[in-house]
């Protein structure tokens, strides 16, 4: 019996998706939903499916590299594996490689959805967590003024209740020192236009400093502003200025890019340089790290949130999954469901992980 659970093969593909308008932060330009794909069939038949999604100035790694990696390494190391070593297994693809995160998601993100569909349980359910409906905020990507304002309005229109605004697009121009008025500026006309009651969230993709970042804050503040957090503002690697910012911001910090992994939320909690964090599978490596970080957080009273890349719904999936099953992931941002027309396997996949995938 125990030989009809082996990893008998593990296919990769490509899959794309036109997004409805370009999607731009402080780091790069996104088109496209663009995922490499992994199928793994047990000996038995049972399959499951996974997906990741590179990121060049984050996961540092790219659509071609992360397929050759799960070709190349991840595969010959996982095939003859059995499902009932189940921790060797995820162990053997953590270990195959070095970096190489959104790699090593997929793969397991494929082995969990393996493993459910063996069980003949949902994702949610295998993780320990119950079904129902994910809440996301819309993410207001950066563009002209006017335009993202606009926008805003549009995405409240449909009835979405938390935005989450991309700043810092000097940074994309080398001029922060001019554009830190236009941002402070456009969030408190862009908050006046969506009304009192949409909560803000704000991401600067690492693009500011700890002076900046108060400036912005304290005027804000002083304004009433309805804003949950404010992300990342200064880079990864500083984490006295995050400390300082998490001490003195009158607005809780988030950590996203300072977090890739266990060790980095070791140092991020030890210099208590957060209020929040961003877990992401593709940074993680998958649900198995992304469930270490979230344990760890919530033994130090840190809340987090379950974020993404521009990502197709089988990695969103997974994360709903994961944020139904820990009650410390307080938020999510998972709307990449909603810059495509339609990704052709969310009605496959709502069956597999369970109901109500994201909802506004």
């Amino acid at each position: 019996m125990a030989e009809q659970l082996a990893v008998a093969d593990l296919q990769v593909d490509i899959k794309q998706i036109p997004l409805k308008q370009p999607f731009v932060t402080a780091l790069r330009r996104v088109d496209a939903v663009n995922a490499v794909r992994v199928t793994v069939r047990l000996a038995n038949g049972v399959t499951g499916i996974g997906t990741c999604t590179p990121n060049e100035k984050v996961t540092g790694d790219s659509l071609s590299s992360a397929r050759a990696v799960i070709e190349e390494t991840i595969k010959p190391l996982v095939l003859g594996k059995n499902l009932t070593d189940w921790k060797e297994l995820l162990n053997t693809v953590k270990t195959s490689i070095v970096h190489n995160a959104p790699a090593k998601a997929a793969v397991e993100i494929a082995l969990y959805n393996t493993r459910a569909n063996l069980f003949g349980l949902t994702l949610s359910q295998l993780l320990g967590g119950k079904g129902g409906s994910v809440e996301t905020d819309y993410t207001i990507s950066i563009g002209k003024a006017e335009q993202m304002i606009a926008n805003a309005q549009k995405m409240v229109d449909q009835g979405f209740k938390t935005l989450k605004l991309k700043l810092g697009a000097g940074h994309l121009k080398r001029d922060i020192k001019r554009d830190i008025k236009r941002d402070i500026k456009l969030v408190e006309d862009l908050a006046y236009a969506a009304g009192p009651m949409v909560h803000l969230r704000l991401d600067m993709n690492q693009a500011w400093d700890v002076r900046q970042t108060m400036q912005a804050a304290e005027y804000w503040y002083k304004q009433g502003l309805l804003i949950d957090f404010i992300e990342q503002p200064v880079p990864a690697w500083d984490l006295d200025s995050m400390a300082y910012l998490t001490r003195h911001s009158p607005y809780p910090i988030m950590a996203d890019e300072s977090v890739e992994s266990y060790e980095d939320a070791q140092r991020v909690l030890a210099k208590n340089a957060c209020d929040y964090i961003n877990i992401k599978l593709m940074k993680t490596g998958g649900l198995s790290e992304a469930q270490k970080i979230n344990d760890l957080a919530e033994s130090r009273g840190v809340p987090t949130m379950v974020g993404s890349m521009i990502e197709s719904i089988e990695s969103l999936a997974a994360a709903c999954a994961f944020y139904r099953a820990n009650p410390n992931t307080i938020f999510a941002d998972l709307d990449a469901i909603f810059m495509v027309d339609q990704d052709p396997d969310l009605n496959s996949y709502a069956e597999c992980f369970g109901d109500n995938i994201v909802v506004r």
